[in-house]
C-alpha cells in the first residue's frame, strides 16, 4: 500500500484530470440509459414457469394487457350516458398500439332464430332506449357480462382497453396511458371514475417508484451534507464525500449502459444503496487523517498515513461488501444478477475513486485544523463516549458478550413466524390512490389477478366428452368456495348458455348437455353463428380447454397454499388429462419464491467466502471467530424483529439482509484491521483494543450516522418496501455499531486472540 500511496500523492494533478475526463465521458451513456420492467424478465428462458405462462399466451393470449377504466353512475343505463360511454370507447381506439377496447357496447347475447344460433349486440344504433331496464336485467344475467363489464346493481360498468400483446413494452404501456388519461379526464364529469390493471399498474408503480427514488437521493443528499458540515465544519469534508458517492453513482449507471444493462425494478434501487454505503470509505479516510493532523503530523504525511492504514481495510470491506452482493449471480433470477453485479461494480467504483480521488483532491482545499470549533468539541464528545464504551468492555466483557448471546438468541426466535408471502401491490400503500381504485373495481366488479387452469385431453375434439365438462362444471364450483377466487369462466360456461339458448327446457333439468353429438352440434352452432370467445376458451382442435377465474391480491403465501389444494383437487379428478396452472397471479408467487430463496442462497455464499477472507487474512481460528459474530447477530435480531412484528420475507424485505450484511461486515473489517495494526506495532491486547475503539470508532459512528441519515429518510416512504428497507437497515446499523463497539472489544478481551 506505500508504492500506491507514494503514487497517488505524486500524481495528483493528472489523477484530476483523468477523472474530469472520464466524468464528462460518463454523461452521455448516463443520459442515455433505458429501461425494461417486464415480469417475464425475471424468470430464466427455461424456467417451467415461464414456459407454462408463454405457452398459454401463444394459444389464448396474454392475461396481462388489459386496463380497465371502471365508470359509475345511478343514472349509467340511460341514453346520454350509454353514449357517452359509446363515444368514449371508440376515441380509446384512437389510440396507437391500442388492440381493442370492450365496453357495454360490444357485449352480446346469445338467441335460438329457427333452431339456428345467432348473436346479436344488447346495445345498438337501433336499440329501444325506453326499454333499457329490461336490457340491464338481461345484461346482469349473463355471465360473460355479470361482473367482468357490469356490476349486479347496473350503476358500474367497465371500458377495457386492450395492448397489442407484441407491443407490450414498458414505454409503449407508458405512452398508451398518456393517451388513456387525456381521454379519461373528459369523463369524470359525468362518471365516477377508477382505473386499474396490470399493465396500468405496472407502470404507474414504476413511476411513482422513480420517482420516490429521485425524491429520497435529493433529500437523502441534503441531510448528509447537513451532517457532514456539522461533523467536519469544513469544504472538503462536505464537498469530497458528496462528490465521491454521485460520481459513484454516475459511473455504475454509464458502466450498465456500456454493458448493455438497463433500468429495471431492482437495478433502480442501486443508486440509493450506493449512496448510502458509498460516502463510509471517505469518512474513513478523513477520519484518520483527521487523526493524524489532530497529533500534529504534516498535511502530506497525515495523508499518506491515512493511505497506508485505512487503504488495506478499505479495499478488504469494498471487497466483502462486494461479495455480498456479487454472490447474487447465482440466482435464477436475472434482474436479480443484474443487480448483484452492478451494485457489486458500484462498491468497487466507490473504493477506486476514494482512494485515488480523495488524497488528490484534499490539498485543493484551505487547510483547517480539526481541534479547532465545534468540530472539536464533538471529536472531545465522540472521544469520551467512546472510552468510556471501551472501559464498560474491558471491565464487563463476560457478562456483555453472555448477555448479547442470550439477547440474540431470545430475539432469533422470531425467526420461526416468518413466511415467505410477497403481493402484487406488495410495495405500494394499501392507502395509496393506485390501491384504492383498484379495491374499488374489485368489489364493484371482479379482481383483475387472473388464475388460469388449462386442461389438455390429448385428443382432438376432447372437450364435448360430457363427463369432463361436468367435472369441469364442478371444479369451477370448488373454486369459488375459496375467498379468494371470484368468476370462474370456461368452455363449459359458454356451452351451459348455449344450451339454454337451444333447449332451455333440458337446460332447466341438466344445466349441461350430457349427450357428446349434442356437444358437438353446440360446437357447429357456435362455429356458423361466429359467437365471440370461443378462441379464448379453447383452442383450434378442442383438444384444451380453458378456465379461467379472478382472484383476490391475497398474497402468494396463502395463493401457494390454494394451489397445493388445487394441485391434488386435479390430481384426483382430472387423473388422465395434462392440467396446468399458470397466469400471471402464479407469476408473482413463483418470483417472490425465487427471489427471497435467491437471497437466502447468496448470503450463506457471502459469508462462505468472507470467512474465507478472514481465515486468510487473521490466520487465526479465534479471529476468525471473532470476525463472523458481529456480522452474523444483527442479521439474527433482525429477522428475528421481523418475525415477531409479522414483516413478511418478500423481494422488497430480503434484499435488506443482503445490505445489512454488508453495511455489518464494513464495521468489523475496519475495527478488526486497525486492531491488527496495533497489536503488529507491538500495543497490548488491552492498548490495541483502546486505540481501536477510540481511533476506528469514531468513523464507525460518523458513518452510522451517515447511513442512518440516508436511509432513515426512505422510513417515510409510502411504499411499504422502501419505508421497511429504510427502517429496517436503520435498526441492523444501529445494532452494528452496538455489537462492534461494545461485544467486540469485550469478545476480544475474553478470548484474547
Amino acid at each position: 500500500m506505500e508504492r500506491l500511496a507514494d503514487f497517488i500523492l505524486a500524481n495528483r494533478r493528472p489523477i484530476l484530470w483523468i477523472a474530469v475526463i472520464l466524468t464528462l465521458a460518463a454523461i452521455y451513456p448516463a443520459l442515455n440509459m433505458k429501461a425494461d420492467f417486464s415480469l417475464e424478465g425475471f424468470f430464466p428462458e427455461d424456467d417451467p414457469t415461464i414456459d407454462a405462462y408463454q405457452s398459454f399466451s401463444e394459444e389464448f393470449g396474454r392475461d396481462d394487457n388489459s386496463i380497465i377504466i371502471g365508470l359509475g353512475s345511478e343514472l349509467l343505463f340511460s341514453e346520454d350516458k350509454l353514449t357517452l360511454i359509446r363515444d368514449f370507447a371508440d376515441s380509446l381506439l384512437t389510440i396507437p398500439n391500442v388492440s381493442n377496447v370492450t365496453s357495454l357496447w360490444d357485449a352480446q347475447y346469445l338467441t335460438n332464430r329457427n333452431g339456428n344460433l345467432e348473436s346479436a349486440f344488447y346495445l345498438s344504433d337501433h336499440t329501444d332506449f325506453n326499454n333499457l331496464d329490461s336490457i340491464r336485467t338481461e345484461m346482469v344475467r349473463d355471465p360473460f357480462v355479470e361482473r367482468l363489464i357490469l356490476n349486479r346493481s347496473g350503476d358500474f360498468t367497465a371500458v377495457i382497453l386492450s395492448i397489442d400483446e407484441d407491443n407490450n413494452t414498458f414505454p409503449v404501456r407508458q405512452q398508451v396511458i398518456r393517451d388513456m388519461e387525456r381521454h379519461v379526464d373528459s369523463m369524470h364529469a359525468n362518471f365516477r371514475v377508477e382505473v386499474a390493471g396490470i399493465p396500468y399498474f405496472r407502470n404507474q408503480y414504476v413511476v411513482m417508484l422513480n420517482q420516490e427514488i429521485i425524491f429520497y437521493i435529493s433529500i437523502s443528499s441534503v441531510l448528509i451534507i447537513l451532517l457532514l458540515w456539522f461533523l467536519f465544519r469544513n469544504a472538503q469534508g462536505v464537498i469530497i464525500p458528496i462528490l465521491i458517492v454521485w460520481l459513484t453513482i454516475l459511473f455504475t449507471v454509464a458502466v450498465l449502459y456500456l454493458t448493455g444493462g438497463y433500468f429495471e425494478v431492482l437495478t433502480s434501487t442501486i443508486a440509493p444503496i450506493l449512496l448510502c454505503v458509498g460516502v463510509a470509505d471517505s469518512i474513513h479516510m478523513l477520519s484518520k487523517y483527521n487523526d493524524g493532523m489532530m497529533v500534529g503530523l504534516p498535511r502530506k504525511t497525515a495523508l499518506r498515513e491515512s493511505l497506508i492504514v485505512l487503504g488495506s481495510a478499505t479495499f478488504l470491506t469494498s471487497v466483502t461488501t462486494a461479495i455480498g452482493f456479487a454472490t447474487l449471480l447465482t440466482s435464477n433470477v436475472i434482474p436479480m444478477r443484474t443487480f448483484g453485479l452492478y451494485t457489486a461494480i458500484g462498491v468497487m467504483i466507490a473504493f477506486i475513486i476514494t482512494i485515488f480521488f480523495l488524497p488528490s483532491s484534499l490539498p485543493l482545499f484551505k487547510h483547517h485544523n480539526p481541534r479547532v470549533g465545534r468540530t472539536g468539541r464533538f471529536q472531545e464528545a465522540t472521544g469520551d463516549l467512546l472510552r468510556t464504551t471501551f472501559y464498560i468492555a474491558y471491565r464487563y466483557h463476560k457478562p456483555i458478550v453472555i448477555g448479547t448471546l442470550l439477547i440474540a438468541v431470545a430475539i432469533g426466535t422470531g425467526i420461526t413466524q416468518l413466511k415467505v408471502n410477497g403481493f402484487v401491490f406488495d410495495d405500494v400503500g394499501r392507502d395509496s390512490a393506485l390501491v384504492q381504485s383498484s379495491n374499488v373495481i374489485s368489489e364493484k366488479l371482479a379482481p383483475q389477478f387472473p388464475l388460469e387452469i388449462i386442461i389438455d385431453t390429448g385428443e382432438e375434439n376432447g372437450i364435448t366428452n360430457p363427463d369432463l365438462l361436468q367435472r369441469v362444471d364442478n371444479l369451477k364450483k370448488w373454486l369459488l368456495e375459496y375467498d379468494e377466487m371470484e368468476k370462474s369462466l370456461s368452455f363449459a360456461t359458454l356451452l351451459s348458455e348455449v344450451h339454454r339458448v337451444m333447449n332451455p327446457e333440458d337446460h332447466a333439468i341438466n344445466p349441461l348437455p350430457d349427450d357428446r353429438r349434442l356437444i358437438s352440434q353446440y360446437l357447429l352452432l357456435m362455429e356458423l353463428s361466429g359467437a365471440e370467445g370461443l378462441d379464448l376458451i379453447t383452442d383450434f382442435s378442442y383438444s384444451q380447454l380453458r378456465i379461467t377465474t379472478q382472484a383476490y391480491d391475497e398474497g402468494s403465501f396463502r395463493l401457494n397454499q390454494i394451489r397445493e389444494d388445487l394441485s391434488t383437487y386435479l390430481a384426483t379428478y382430472f387423473p388422465e388429462n395434462n392440467v396446468t396452472i399458470t397466469g400471471t397471479t402464479i407469476l408473482v408467487a413463483d418470483l417472490t419464491d425465487n427471489i427471497v430463496f435467491s437471497l437466502a442462497t447468496s448470503i450463506i455464499l457471502a459469508f462462505f467466502f468472507i470467512s474465507l477472507i478472514m481465515a486468510r487474512l487473521f490466520k487465526n481460528v479465534k479471529l476468525v471467530i471473532i470476525s463472523l459474530l458481529p456480522n452474523l447477530l444483527p442479521l439474527i435480531i433482525v429477522a428475528g424483529v421481523m418475525g415477531y412484528f409479522g414483516v413478511d420475507i418478500k423481494p422488497s424485505t430480503a434484499v435488506i439482509f443482503t445490505i445489512a450484511f454488508g453495511i455489518a461486515v464494513d464495521d468489523s473489517i475496519h475495527f478488526l484491521a486497525r486492531f491488527r495494526i496495533e497489536t503488529r506495532r507491538g500495543k497490548s491486547l488491552f492498548e490495541a483494543t483502546r486505540i481501536t475503539t477510540e481511533k476506528t470508532g469514531r468513523a464507525i459512528l460518523l458513518t452510522s450516522l451517515i447511513l442512518v441519515m440516508g436511509f432513515g429518510t426512505l422510513g417515510f416512504s409510502d411504499f411499504d418496501s422502501t419505508m421497511l428497507m429504510g427502517r429496517l437497515v436503520c435498526l441492523t446499523i444501529f445494532l452494528a455499531v452496538v455489537i462492534d463497539l461494545l461485544f467486540l472489544p469485550a469478545l476480544l478481551h475474553w478470548i484474547k486472540p
